[in-house]
């Protein structure tokens, strides 16, 4: 099992194909109208703040694929969607098919996330183990309820570093698929649109 098919079973990676009644050089007209050409990296959202804000995308688009992102900025920073959406797009017959890649989660930051929850894992193994050989031993008098507070911090921080970004990372493709769904469709019906 590859590393994508492990991030589309945990809903980080969504992937679906669309066939739209458009013409291509209206469809990427369209996205063109609202992306500004730039970095898709989330690392480099940052800098988003210092240019333009007059369209909502940053990415690149050409005649057979785009990969985007959307904007980052100060304002929506609870709210960020650090999804990045790839698509390949090719026209059969005046119907252009679309498939579109929405990815949540990049491999690296998985990997890490993956790695930091083995280590919480195996910490907690290690203080439970300790915790059950003090309640066995002749030590059992200096038992008390502090000992539990490591592993409650640990666990906190676990929950901080590991699940929350994966909530969101999978809340965001799903509001992501809904917002390409209805940019397609608002493609689609375009005014200048001949098909």
């Amino acid at each position: 099992m590859g590393i994508n098919e492990i991030l589309e079973k945990y809903n980080l990676i969504k992937t679906f194909e669309t066939e739209l009644n458009v013409e291509k050089e209206v469809f990427i007209n369209e996205f063109e109208l609202m992306t500004e050409k730039g970095y898709c990296s989330p690392i480099l959202g940052i800098f988003d703040v210092f240019s333009s804000r007059t369209k909502k995308y940053i990415g690149d688009i050409n005649k057979n694929k785009f990969q985007i992102r959307e904007r980052y900025d100060f304002e929506s920073f609870g709210g960020i969607n650090t999804s990045k959406i790839k698509a390949e797009y090719k026209s059969e017959k005046n119907i252009l098919k679309v498939k579109t890649e929405i990815l949540g989660m990049e491999i690296i930051p998985f990997l890490i996330i993956g790695m930091l929850f083995i280590i919480y894992a195996l910490l907690m193994f290690v203080a439970i183990l300790e915790m059950l050989l003090m309640l066995f031993s002749s030590d059992a008098k200096y038992i008390d309820s502090s000992m539990l507070l490591g592993p409650i911090i640990l666990t906190v921080f676990a929950y901080f570093l590991t699940y929350l970004p994966y909530r969101i990372g999978k809340k965001n493709v799903a509001e992501m698929k809904n917002n390409i769904e209805i940019i397609y469709q608002l493609i689609e019906k375009t005014p200048y649109n001949t098909v």
